[in-house]
């Protein structure tokens, strides 16, 4: 008689690998399906995010035509007061 008290392999496939097998086949199925998911989610934020900025930039370059516009106008009055002064 033979000594099956050591290792051996078997050649038959138990119901218990199979189980295993299909649960870490979902289970990576799973993983990557949720990958995807966070994945479209950050593109979708990445997008807002870049439409903000270019609201903000269009809203700060306005701002800016608008200070340029109100230093000129100061600019020209004070040239006009300096000016009425000299005269004086």
């Amino acid at each position: 008689m033979a000594d099956r008290r050591g290792w051996h392999v078997d050649k038959g496939i138990g119901v218990a690998h199979i189980l295993t097998t299909v649960g870490l086949a979902l289970g990576g199925i799973w993983y990557i399906a949720g990958q995807d998911n966070r994945v479209s989610q950050a593109e979708l934020n990445i997008r807002h995010l870049e439409a903000q900025m270019e609201r903000d930039r269009q809203s700060i370059e306005k701002k800016h035509d608008e200070l340029r516009v109100d230093l000129r106008l100061i600019n020209t009055k004070l040239d006009r007061l300096i000016e009425t002064q000299n005269r004086d």
